[in-house]
């Protein structure tokens, strides 16, 4: 019976499933495959042990049973995710028409205005310039902003370049330096104000168009009325 065992072992894991040898990991089917190979090589004048055949329906079952176990795991996950994105969903969608501050360095230009740009100093500073750059890197404007005290700072600026020349409307980002009265450079945390005007979501997550720019849910830090 062993050679037969052995033959039917062969059999088995040398099928092919769409022309794609079976791989190391067996699922239910390739285990019934098996176990029927077994069975119509087995010797009928010397059958399978009943108590060998038993253990390995057990294991079937078993299998069967991790297999389906699995299989429930991987829906209540995506059930899981799908419930958070619709409550985060939700969580945007009150948010529509309310002014939100949120962490980054890019501001808007629309109508040659600057709108919602902002950064705030650990400690008061001594200088502080604003370097503002297009969308391609360029410097386009640098701001001298004097000496400014600490906490949140709104940015101003007038939308126009070295030159006095209103720039294209589009996003713009900008880079604060600030350093206290002997020097030393000053760390900066920069943030963007504006108006939520839309919600949507795709796979990066859920995202808020705030004055015209997209904007992740997740870089909000505040919220107030904008009513």
């Amino acid at each position: 019976m062993a050679d037969s065992l052995i033959s039917a072992l062969s059999a088995a894991t040398s099928t092919t499933t769409g022309g794609t040898a079976v791989g190391s990991t067996m699922g239910k089917e390739d285990f019934l495959r098996l176990l029927t190979t077994q069975l119509r090589y087995q010797d009928p004048l010397a059958p399978e042990d009943p108590k060998d055949f038993v253990a390995q329906l057990a294991q079937f079952s078993s299998l069967e049973q991790q297999i389906n176990t699995n299989n429930n795991l991987e829906s209540l996950a995506a059930a899981l995710k799908d419930l958070q994105n619709s409550q985060t969903l939700a969580q945007g969608v009150n948010l529509l028409g309310q002014t939100v501050k949120g962490s980054g360095n890019t501001l808007t230009v629309t109508g040659g205005q600057a709108l919602g740009a902002g950064y705030e100093l650990p400690q008061a500073a001594a200088a502080v310039t604003a370097g503002i750059y297009n969308s391609s890197g360029t410097l386009v404007r640098t701001l001298d902003l004097g000496a400014q005290a600490a906490g949140s700072r709104q940015l101003i600026w007038d939308g126009k370049d070295s030159q006095g020349r209103t720039v294209a409307d589009g996003t713009y980002t900008y880079k604060i330096s600030a350093k206290d009265k002997n020097g030393n450079s000053l760390p900066v945390s920069n943030y963007f104000t504006g108006q939520v005007e839309e919600i949507y979501q795709d796979s990066q997550g859920i995202w808020l168009l705030v004055n015209g720019r997209p904007v992740l849910l997740s870089n909000v830090v505040a919220v107030t009325d904008g009513s």
